[in-house]
């Protein structure tokens, strides 16, 4: 997805975690000056990422991995090297590739030997990666080791670590879900979009009675840049398959068989269906509920501030 600031200052941002920050990482390794200006170069550039399109910024992140991976191996054992390593994983982050991002921020933990002001970031990033991937209870865990170094940093994640997701608040990636045809889906791949997460299952008479609703926003939407996933609460499998085939269902569907006890459904809460999340291109949650007026609405506005949602 977009990037992500996970309710951090701006102060902090400048402090701690800007593209343009230029601070000593290490305490035992040499800094290398070609491979300083270099760095320079690159970090200069991905200063730049917040002035370009979702699709464009992609392809950047991955010509800047190139350039960062290469600077690694021609540089070996240097101060920059291993800031380029930081860099590799604070990229794939910002990609929405988080279950990559986070061994590069490990292998420098790992080594020790580095400030104070470089544990933050490094522990920053982590916490980031895994709370965007729903691992809430380790993100606590590096969240308190983050207090240690940069108290101000870590109390950034109080909402986040609270386990309630609220309006504002960037949704959870989905990691290892799939569609009950066994397709991959996550949100970082539809990068750039709207998207619509309505939670139902076949046994819920109040989600069966309002499903011709849901199609009405789905038909409205579809076509201008829009992406509905279902997450279906199902116990089996065919009923649901049974279901979206005789209704023509167009949209994916999550299904993990679980219920209430599913990754999904614990990653966002659900305690009642239906509910539907609205997540602007930037993967914010702009809108919880079960409204479908609402609903449209707001798709709408997100869409464009031209679009007629009144259609609905």
């Amino acid at each position: 997805m977009k990037k992500r600031g996970a309710v951090t200052s701006a102060i902090l941002i400048t402090l701690l975690f800007s593209w343009g920050v230029v601070a000593n990482t290490a305490l035992a390794l040499r800094p290398d000056p070609d491979a300083g200006l270099q760095l320079d170069i690159i970090r200069n550039n991905l200063g730049n990422i917040a002035k370009m399109n979702a699709a464009d910024a992609k392809s950047f992140y991955e010509k800047a991995q190139a350039e960062l991976r290469s600077l690694i191996e021609e540089y070996p054992g240097t101060e920059e090297a291993q800031e380029a390593m930081f860099y590799v994983g604070a990229t794939y982050n910002e990609m929405g590739d988080y279950e990559k991002a986070i061994p590069y921020f490990d292998k420098i933990l790992e080594r020790g030997e580095i400030t104070d002001n470089f544990k933050a970031r490094l522990l920053f990033f982590k916490a980031k990666a895994l709370v965007q991937s729903g691992n809430i209870e380790e993100a606590k865990e590096v969240v308190a080791a983050l207090k240690e170094v940069e108290p101000r940093a870590a109390n950034a994640f109080g909402k986040e670590l609270s386990g309630r997701l609220r309006i504002g608040m960037h949704a959870p990636d989905l990691v290892n879900v799939k569609d009950y045809e066994g397709n991959p889906i996550s949100l970082s791949q539809h990068l750039g979009k709207v998207i619509v997460l309505d939670f139902w299952a076949t046994w819920s008479d109040q989600c069966l009675q309002e499903f011709s609703e849901v199609k009405k926003v789905y038909r409205l939407y579809k076509d201008k840049g829009v992406q509905f996933i279902g997450i279906s609460l199902d116990d089996n499998i065919e009923d649901l398959k049974t279901f979206v085939g005789m209704n023509n269902v167009g949209w994916p569907q999550v299904f993990e068989g679980m219920r209430w006890k599913g990754m999904v459904s614990k990653l966002f809460s659900i305690e009642k269906i239906p509910v539907m999340y609205v997540l602007d291109k930037e993967g914010k949650i702009r809108y919880v509920g079960n409204d479908k007026k609402k609903v449209a609405k707001i798709i709408g506005q997100l869409v464009s501030k031209q679009t007629d949602s009144s259609a609905y």
